[in-house]
């Protein structure tokens, strides 16, 4: 089955045509063979057939359009909602004649004009009429103008070939029906003026140029261009040129050949085309993105597209070391005798301008990294252009178009990547997909690599090939086929960066966490805050690294942080590297304790390790607020423990450095992964300390989300851990949640005897913080068996000690035990005032748990205060957070009191809550 856009759609079975009856049929048709091998869903077909106003029946109409294209037996495959054609660029006319355009091409480069012509006019009879006739909707009369144009191309292509053979005679009587249907189209009028010439009618070869100039004028008001302009001259003289059989013989034509099909990028290139070919058309197009991203791909399809335009030649470069030496080439390439090129760049970019003011040339400048590189080639005025491609930021005039190329979206990546893995793999593997095509960063020069790998080895599956990439040792190594790899195409922007952030790169590879901050910069290349912060800038324009928008954060993908791995392998000292990894996880844990601090003030709750403490130079006071900090950084604080774990000791103070979010942001599942990872690094390097304190950390989880049993064990094997080692801050720390285990269990006794343990080891160890909180517990026990007296000295005292530390958290928890106190001996009206003021210094901090549980007493209290109203809104609030934080207990004690409020006689029925 065969299928044609290059007039009106349409179907063949075997040479037989079979017939689209309904415009639908043709529109659904059409647009899914403009981009073989892509999906498109009901959504975009309405818009390319109805564009921004479609009819209420428009999904129906689809619909029924792809019923009738089935029953036709086009193969037309759903999913979700998705469309996606059976067809491959052989088997559509258009993209055939493509294929034979550039193979016209070929052979005029290699001087065969004979069969490029030939090949030329089985081409152009493909065509049957105007591209996508009958369909008149915007995105299909865009499309059409571009084939249209395509089609232009072939048959001056074709004529140019015809002049060359010496058939100038045969092709006047066409050039002049061609000047008929094109009348401002200077190409065929140069054309025919030519065939004129050569046929000795050269009087009526100037009356061509007469003709066409006035009716510029008239219309357009402007001249003929300099290149026609200078062909009537050329007649004039009857230059002996003119009689040459080849007369484009001596017109360069050094474009490379084309890629094959862009997913993805049909916009970008048509963006390209304009910039190019409008009147009036910029004289300097730049493409910038990153490496990979086929910004060298973009420009050969948008200079071959517009090659038309430019019948005096076009030119390319893809090494602007010695612009000077470049110019020298394009000189002689456009005719200048090479002993009459002058010596230095700035003669030589003079005399280009000279040669290119009467002439039409395309420059196209691939890899340029500094604007000086481009300067030279500028035309002086209007009628060449310069095609640049760049990864840098170029100072360059003003009336510059720069076209910023972006990764392939997923859709295209993977309509890339199924060229060589084949629909059937992709449909089996579809998780397996979506993971390489994220790992290669939506760039196409890594997805050609493995579509051409996949395409090689059907044996590969598709998940094999991700585990493999997932490695950072290992994805540069993948991305290698048939002696061609990702790695030469990062290596050329990578060279041209400064030797700083060069060394930048390296070791945020080897660092190998993708999220990068001013501080990890600095401490990675032990230079100050400011230094790391323009050498980041650096890498972000030149795409090494992506600025995230809440500032000073920067992300590097995978791609390159496996591209930095083993550059560093190759080129750096192990002992730098890894003195280089240890100031960045100091770094980190110096951050960990200042946001700990602003939390919780300078208290000892988390045990501290040896890890040594970096603070690069020129790091300003801590002025954030931990919560938030912890909040936005707790992914990349998991990457960090992951990274650690060949450093027991360093692996084990990551895990619990965030411990005042765990416990106030009730982040449980964060917190049971990070330390499941550093309890297997602790094990493995026989860290007692380090497993001691990530055992009682894992013992106050189980205590928060209720599992009693868990935390009664975890708490007692961390106890004899500690024990072991005589650590008195880590035993006085276990033996306060031991404590509030045996309060909870109604053992008093044992509770004051815990209680006081824990209080007079904190005292030896000089944790005046924990201590405080040991005498809260203490408190709450004294209290419960009518010793009043000792109760509220424990509070006065803890109360004390916690404001000379500065812990809020620490004050909240104290003020909240002083309200219950009073709440017990019978005056709650005392006790409002304290839990009100808990209750703010909670909200500030950000400690949801001490919220919920302050907010839960409050409610309690105001039922004995005789304001149910409010004490159901506080209530609800506490069942919600506690809920939503997974503290099943507390939530079940707050849905109890407000029960109690709507069943136990106090008249309320409040609205729900929404």
């Amino acid at each position: 089955m065969h299928f044609g856009i290059l007039g009106q759609p349409a179907i063949w079975r075997h040479d037989n045509e079979i017939r689209l009856t309904t415009r639908r049929s043709r529109a659904v048709l059409a647009h899914l063979l403009l981009s073989p091998g892509h999906s498109a869903s009901a959504e975009n077909l309405m818009h390319a057939i109805y564009g921004d106003n479609p009819a209420k029946s428009a999904r129906n109409q689809v619909h029924r359009g792809v019923g009738e294209l089935r029953r036709c037996g086009v193969t037309i495959d759903v999913q979700d909602n998705v469309y996606r054609l059976d067809a491959t660029p052989e088997t559509i006319d258009a993209f055939v004649f493509m294929r034979m355009y550039d193979q016209a091409g070929r052979q005029t480069s290699e001087g065969e004009h004979a069969k490029a012509a030939e090949t030329l006019g089985a081409a152009l009879e493909l065509w049957r009429g105007p591209a996508l006739s009958g369909l008149d909707s915007e995105a299909f009369l865009t499309e059409a103008a571009l084939w249209n144009e395509r089609r232009l191309a072939a048959v001056e292509a074709r004529v140019d070939a015809l002049l060359v053979l010496g058939r100038h005679r045969e092709l006047i009587a066409e050039l002049q029906h061609l000047t008929d249907q094109h009348p401002l189209k200077e190409r065929f009028h140069a054309q025919l003026m030519i065939a004129l010439y050569r046929s000795h009618r050269a009087s009526e070869a100037l009356q061509v140029f007469t003709d066409l100039k006035e009716r510029l004028l008239g219309e357009l008001g402007t001249d003929p261009s300099p290149a026609l302009s200078d062909l009537r001259l050329r007649i004039l003289r009857q230059d002996v040129v003119l009689d040459s059989e080849d007369l484009d013989a001596d017109v360069p034509r050094q474009l490379p050949a084309r890629p094959g099909v862009l997913p993805g990028r049909e916009g970008e290139v048509r963006g390209l085309v304009e910039a190019l070919t409008e009147q009036p058309a910029s004289p300097l197009v730049v493409i910038t993105g990153a490496p990979g991203v086929g910004k060298t791909a973009l420009a050969l399809e948008a200079a071959h597209r517009v090659s038309g335009g430019f019948p005096d030649g076009q030119l390319y470069a893809d090494d602007l070391g010695d612009p000077a030496q470049v110019l020298a080439g394009f000189l002689v390439a456009l005719g200048v005798a090479a002993e009459e090129v002058p010596d230095g760049a700035g003669a030589r970019a003079a005399l280009l301008r000279s040669v290119l003011a009467v002439r039409r040339v395309l420059i196209v400048l691939d890899g340029v990294t500094e604007a000086g590189q481009v300067l030279p080639f500028l035309p002086g005025r209007s009628g060449s252009a310069v095609l640049v491609t760049s990864g840098f930021p170029l100072a360059l005039p003003r009336d510059t178009v720069t076209v910023d190329v972006a990764a392939l979206d997923d859709r295209a990546a993977r309509a890339l990547l199924a060229t060589g893995a084949g629909p059937r793999r992709m449909r089996a593997e579809p998780a397996a997909a979506d993971q390489i095509v994220r790992l290669c960063a939506g760039l196409p020069a890594a997805l050609n690599i493995l579509a051409a790998k996949l395409a090689a080895r059907p044996q590969l599956s598709l998940q094999r090939l991700a585990d493999r990439l997932a490695e950072p040792s290992r994805i540069m190594g993948e991305l290698r086929h048939g002696g061609e790899g990702i790695m030469s195409t990062l290596m050329r922007g990578y060279h041209e960066l400064p030797p700083k952030p060069r060394s930048l790169v390296r070791r945020i590879g080897y660092h190998g966490i993708s999220e990068i901050t001013t501080t990890t910069a600095a401490a990675l290349a032990d230079v100050s805050l400011d230094t790391a912060e323009v050498m980041l800038e650096e890498l972000s324009e030149t795409h090494f690294v992506k600025p995230l928008a809440s500032g000073f954060r920067y992300r590097c993908h995978e791609l390159i942080l496996g591209f930095g791995h083993a550059r560093a392998r190759a080129e750096d000292d192990q002992r730098e590297l890894d003195a280089a990894v240890e100031r960045a996880f100091g770094a980190w844990l110096a951050l960990t304790d200042a946001a700990h601090e602003s939390m919780r003030g300078k208290d000892g709750s988390i045990p501290r390790g040896t890890t040594p403490r970096f603070r690069p130079t020129g790091a300003p006071a801590w002025t954030g607020q931990g919560s938030a900090w912890f909040e936005a950084h707790i992914d990349a604080h998991v990457a960090l423990v992951r990274r650690a774990v060949s450093r027991p000791e360093t692996c084990w103070e990551l895990a619990v450095a965030p411990l005042a979010l765990f416990e106030g942001g009730a982040r449980f599942d964060t917190w049971l992964e990070s330390h499941q990872i550093a309890l297997a690094a602790v094990a493995k390097g026989a860290n007692v300390r380090g497993q001691a304190v990530l055992t009682y950390s894992l013992g106050y989880r189980a205590l928060l989300v209720g599992d009693h049993i868990g935390a009664a064990r975890q708490l007692r094997e961390a106890l004899t851990l500690f024990q072991r080692l005589g650590d008195e801050q880590g035993s006085g720390l276990t033996l306060n949640l031991i404590g509030d285990l045996d309060r909870m269990h109604r053992t008093p006794a044992t509770a004051r005897e815990t209680y006081q343990e824990a209080a007079a080891a904190l005292h030896r160890s000089g944790d005046a913080i924990a201590e405080a909180e040991s005498l809260v517990g203490l408190a709450t026990v004294l209290q419960s068996t009518g010793d009043e007296a000792g109760s509220q000295s424990c509070l006065e005292r803890a109360l004390s000690l916690c404001r000379e530390a500065g812990s809020l958290r620490s004050e909240a928890r104290i003020r909240r035990a002083v309200a219950m106190h009073a709440t017990k001996a019978g005056t709650p009206e005392k006790a409002c005032p304290e839990l009100i003021e808990a209750l703010e210094i909670a909200i500030h901090i950000g400690d949801r748990v001490v919220q919920s549980d302050i907010l839960l007493d409050l409610g309690t209290t105001r039922i004995l205060l005789g304001d149910p109203l409010a004490a159901f809104d506080d209530l609800a609030t506490a069942e919600e957070i506690a809920r939503a934080a997974g503290m099943e207990r507390t939530a079940r004690r707050a849905k109890l009191a407000r029960a109690f409020i709507n069943g136990g006689g106090l008249g309320l029925h409040p609205a729900p809550r929404t």
